[in-house]
């Protein structure tokens, strides 16, 4: 028998790796293609509605073409051994494939492709950043298609992703806590997904309507609601909330904050299981976060002579979107200092985990903060003591923290390369890294970097990193990686 090198015992794990099958890929986003019908026909309706034509028919041939993909496969059963390595790479095609699909549109309204596909990009990534120029020129039909576009975004991180990405049986405990029991293990998923779905819509509704009565333009008022609960961004004005009341202004960010807290949380208080809803953590968490950033940035406004009721409010406003990666703005962004810190703070943790939120979430940075302490407690211990990393009350997954540190791990090594190609086009180093950090974590508000006279190449790598900060890195790299469709000769 021959001896092996110990070499060769390195890549084990490796031949048992699956890979994923382009046929079974390509019927999966098929038999998902009313998404894509969902995406294109209410705008299409919009647009016809405004006599629109061009931009009615750029989208209602997407939206035939789509339902015609769905109708042809309907009765195709999908594999019983879908792969967790397939549904990846579909949501993280769907996506892909949902920007594409809204660019045409976007042309007939005289941006350049490049320009188009980060538009596009930015609203079903829930991004919010734009290079467009004389929005308000645009018939109010391309403002509800980029507002559409985010809500669509925000609906299928809450329920395409839950229903294809998280394993069978287990989407509760991604989430959080709490479980939702509902019998068998692939019907859980689909079940809580349902739910999710419920509660989206019906958030939407809940604060459509207070919001359609606060701002003088219903349209407005009904764009804006579903940029906000899907942590988005893109306003019909051309100064974002700016020119809107305070109270337009506060209904447009308490739609924020319901976007950023765990949707499963609401799910649980339809049930009426308030203390369930409670225990899962997420509202404390992401009240927790808001009042101490607003509470450290108000003591730093009031320091550098910031004292008038009306600045303070719109500063608050500002960082309120910040923190739940909306996006949209009341005025400038802080250039320099402490503010400046605060900004980038708030943008880095974002939501809590299971919302329509970007950013590093709430959550995770709990767990890497009981890592440190966890840290620091185990010198003192002697060396056979057990002493396990805990969250609530529950040992901390070895394999949770490894992805987590890998996120870490790709948040920061993609920072720094688009850091270093805008310091290489002589941008400002501050505000190209308040523009990234926004990008990456799906934020949307600029410091003036992200506009219309951005350089193409620039505006492409931010276009690919908006994919990459809404599917948090892994999914679009196990895409791209030539080892998930092909096997070692």
């Amino acid at each position: 028998m021959p001896i092996r090198p110990a070499s060769a015992f390195a890549s084990g794990a490796d031949s048992l790796a699956q890979r994923a099958r382009p046929r079974v890929v390509g019927l999966t986003i098929a038999k998902h293609a009313l998404i894509f019908v969902i995406l294109c026909a209410p705008p299409a309706i919009w647009a016809a509605i405004e006599h629109a034509w061009a931009m009615l028919i750029a989208l209602a041939v997407p939206s035939c073409c789509a339902m015609a993909i769905f109708a042809a496969t309907y009765r195709i059963a999908l594999p019983e051994d879908l792969r967790r390595i397939e549904a990846i790479v579909t949501v993280a095609l769907i996506l892909l494939i949902g920007a594409l699909l809204a660019v045409p549109a976007l042309l007939t309204l005289g941006m350049p492709f490049h320009a188009a596909f980060f538009e596009s990009m930015s609203g079903v990534t829930t991004t919010g950043h734009s290079v467009a120029s004389g929005t308000q020129d645009w018939p109010f039909a391309a403002h509800f298609l980029r507002a559409w576009l985010q809500w669509c975004g925000g609906l299928v991180m809450a329920t395409a992703v839950l229903a294809l990405l998280i394993p069978a049986g287990v989407p509760a405990q991604r989430l959080g806590r709490a479980g939702i029991d509902q019998g068998d293990r692939i019907a859980s998923t689909r079940v809580q997904a349902r739910q999710l779905l419920t509660v989206y819509l019906g958030l939407t509704v809940m604060m459509a309507l207070p919001t359609m009565l606060i701002i003088p333009d219903w349209r407005e008022g009904l764009a804006l609601t579903l940029s906000a609960i899907s942590t988005a961004g893109f306003a019909p004005r051309p100064d974002s909330l700016a020119s809107y009341s305070a109270a337009g202004q506060g209904i447009v960010m308490l739609t924020c904050v319901l976007g950023s807290v765990s949707l499963l949380t609401f799910v649980l208080i339809g049930q009426k299981k308030f203390t369930e809803a409670w225990w899962l953590g997420s509202i404390r968490r992401v009240m927790t976060a808001l009042v101490s950033l607003c509470a450290a940035y108000a003591v730093i406004l009031l320091a550098t002579g910031i004292s008038s009721p009306a600045t303070i409010y719109a500063e608050m406003s500002n960082l309120i979107s910040g923190m739940t990666t909306a996006g949209f703005s009341t005025g400038p962004m802080p250039a320099y200092g402490p503010a400046l810190i605060i900004f980038l703070l708030a943008m880095l943790l974002g939501g809590d985990v299971g919302s329509t939120s970007g950013g590093f979430k709430i959550a995770r940075f709990g767990i890497l903060l009981r890592t440190v302490i966890h840290a620091m407690r185990d010198v003192r211990l002697p060396k056979r003591a057990v002493n396990p990393l805990m969250e609530n009350g529950k040992k901390v997954d070895p394999d949770a923290l490894i992805s987590l540190l890998a996120l870490l791990m790709l948040y920061s090594v993609t920072m720094i390369l688009l850091w270093l190609q805008c310091l290489a086009h002589g941008l400002p180093a501050l505000p190209a890294l308040f523009d990234i950090i926004s990008t990456l974590s799906t934020v949307g508000l600029s410091s003036g970097i992200v506009n219309a006279d951005l350089p193409p190449d620039l505006i492409v790598t931010l276009t690919f990193a908006m994919w990459l900060g809404r599917l948090e890195f892994i999914a679009v790299l196990v895409l791209l990686a030539p080892s998930t469709w092909l096997k070692r000769s």
